[in-house]
């Protein structure tokens, strides 16, 4: 069953925007975003920070992508007139060390006019995916049991 999500609403803005990422139409979802959007990612990551634009859309991008790959998965949204959740199982892949890890990220959308005007990130767990970065321990031989 579809799910119903009204018209001009901030759920029916981040809906379509998940939609057109899905589908690989990156364009298309870049259109809903104001030209003055602003997204926050958490401190503790590499590419943590405020990025304002889209030259700061492009900037968080490249520093993302210096360290991690990552798939996005069921995403479900949930929202009102002018702000949104959307709710997603996320795999990220570190590119250097290609360990993997799986979380849920949320996403909070404020939404003005149609577009997109802040994201704030929150993803479950960042140590896990700071570990990811790290090279895997080798495990320390043990003695012979008789030592």
């Amino acid at each position: 069953m579809d799910t119903v999500h009204p018209a001009g609403t901030a759920e029916a803005t981040v809906t379509e925007m998940s939609r057109l990422f899905n589908a690989g139409d990156g364009a298309g979802a870049m259109r809903l975003f104001h030209p003055d959007i602003t997204v926050e990612q958490p401190a503790s990551l590499p590419h943590g920070g405020l990025y304002q634009g889209p030259d700061g859309l492009a900037k968080m991008g490249a520093a993302f992508a210096r360290y991690w790959e990552r798939t996005i998965e069921n995403p479900r949204i949930f929202g009102a007139a002018t702000q949104a959740v959307m709710l997603t199982t996320q795999t990220w892949t570190a590119v250097t060390t290609r360990r993997a890890a799986t979380v849920d990220v949320i996403e909070l959308f404020t939404v003005t006019d149609g577009q997109i005007t802040s994201i704030r990130v929150f993803q479950q767990d960042t140590h896990l995916l700071l570990e990811t970065l790290q090279p895997q321990s080798q495990p320390q031989p043990q003695p012979p049991y008789w030592v």
